[in-house]
Order: C-alpha cells, then structure tokens, then sequence
C-alpha cells in the first residue's frame, strides 16, 4: 500500500471517531509506517513506544498460554484511552482517544480499517 493509502485510511477513521488525537499504523518493533496527528498531545509518541513493549509482552502470554493470536488491546487510563488493533500478527492500529471517547465505535472503526489494510500487508 502506498503512504498515501495508510493516510486515507488514517483520516477515515478519524472521520468517524471525533475523539481521536493520535493514530498510527506500527509494527510489534514499534516503528511507525504512517501516522495522523489529529489533536497534539505532549509525549504520545513515547506512549506508543512504551505500549508496543506492552502489546510484546501480550502477544507471548497469549501465544504461550495457547490463547492464539492476540487481536485487540485496550488501556484506560484518567488522560486517556488506547487502543491496539491487529492488522496482521506483525502489524497494529494504534489510536489514542480523548478521555470519555466511545469506545465500541472507535473499535469498530479501527477493526474495519484493518481489515481493509489486512490486504496490503499480504
């Protein structure tokens, strides 16, 4: 896929999560392939990297406990709510979503999205 595809997809699910502030299209490493700043926030960047660490560590427990692959992550915190969305085992939608932000349609968004990207990685 084109930079410019990873971006469309980016803007669509912005389009329909108005709560969004950060989404990225990264690897498990935690290297971002594309990414649209919505709403700047100091340090998401670093909060990205520090939850790829986090989504590492739950890709092996899941693996390992034979639970399969891993498809989904969700963090809550008081500033703010994250969201890692398989695309493929190697690749994840990651969205940083205000605090309050409606969390069934942001997964919606994200998983329809990456099932649209799914293909691209092929």
């Amino acid at each position: 896929m084109t930079m410019a595809g990873f971006a469309e997809a980016l803007k669509t699910i912005a389009a329909r999560v108005p709560e969004t502030q950060v989404l990225i299209v990264m690897g498990t490493d935690g290297i971002p392939i594309d990414k649209l700043v919505v709403r700047p926030a100091p340090n998401l960047d670093a909060v990205a990297a520090e939850y790829t660490t986090l989504l590492r560590a739950s890709l092996s427990a899941a693996a390992d406990t034979g639970l399969g692959e891993l498809k989904e992550l969700s963090i809550v915190t008081e500033r703010m709510v994250a969201l890692l969305v398989a695309i493929t085992p190697e690749y994840f939608l990651f969205a940083a979503l205000s605090p309050g932000a409606l969390t069934g349609r942001a997964r919606f968004a994200l998983h329809a999205a990456g099932l649209a990207l799914e293909r691209e990685f092929a």
